[in-house]
């Protein structure tokens, strides 16, 4: 009966499969809230006390460490029964890096800019390696994708003929378009009558195949 109010909400977390954002997320409270309480840095108000004790269904005594009793109301008088919880939807925490540009093309950092937790079920693998970018542009509108939609692609250095994908023609300059590979011939196309299709030579050191889009998320 000596775990804290933080070692209980970590427990609690992990045993649900959850990171931290996602539950920041599920509990509508900040990332760096749901860090804090962990590391014992901040205590909860009453409020977010019975939001964080109704989303695991364990009383609030359980939560701050004063009983090894999680929900008094599942208890005989001789043993807590245990209840098996239907498990929150699993999720990957994904990085968003700087600005892709759906125009002209726009100097990337390799800095992060922040993370999205999306549902597992909305990725095509589950052992897949993603990344996000928004975009930025129009030329990419007739394939659906606006300015300020949020693109998540999957790391790979091949992509099919059509495919939309993030790449790079030079040093740190990325762009979104759609593949498009003739006999010798590599061209990365827009969506949009606007823009002009872009030659590429291949065998450009400076070009590379990032990522395959397969979700985006609309701002």
């Amino acid at each position: 009966m000596n775990s804290s109010f933080g070692e209980r909400l970590k427990t609690l977390r992990e045993e649900h499969k959850l990171t931290q954002r996602s539950l920041a997320d599920a509990l509508n409270l900040g990332y760096s809230t749901i860090a804090m309480y962990e590391g014992e840095k901040r205590e909860p108000n009453y409020e977010n006390l019975e939001t964080i004790a109704d989303y695991f269904n364990v009383d609030m005594n359980y939560l701050l460490g004063k009983s090894d009793i999680k929900n008094s109301y599942l208890t005989t008088s001789e043993e807590n029964v245990h209840v098996s919880l239907p498990s929150p939807e699993p999720v990957r925490d994904i990085m968003i890096y700087g600005d892709i540009s759906c125009g002209t093309g726009l100097f990337v950092d390799d800095a992060v800019v922040g993370h999205i937790s999306v549902p597992v079920a909305m990725l095509p693998s589950k052992s897949g390696d993603y990344f996000a970018q928004y975009a930025s542009g129009d030329s990419m509108v007739d394939a659906g994708i606006n300015d300020g939609d949020l693109l998540i692609f999957e790391h790979t250095a091949a992509i099919d003929n059509g495919q939309i994908g993030c790449f790079c023609i030079d040093d740190n300059v990325a762009i979104c378009k759609k593949f498009s590979r003739d006999g010798g011939n590599v061209y990365l196309l827009p969506a949009n009558d606007k823009y002009a299709p872009i030659p590429v030579d291949p065998t450009n050191e400076c070009f590379r195949i990032l990522g395959k889009e397969v979700l985006k998320i609309g701002k």
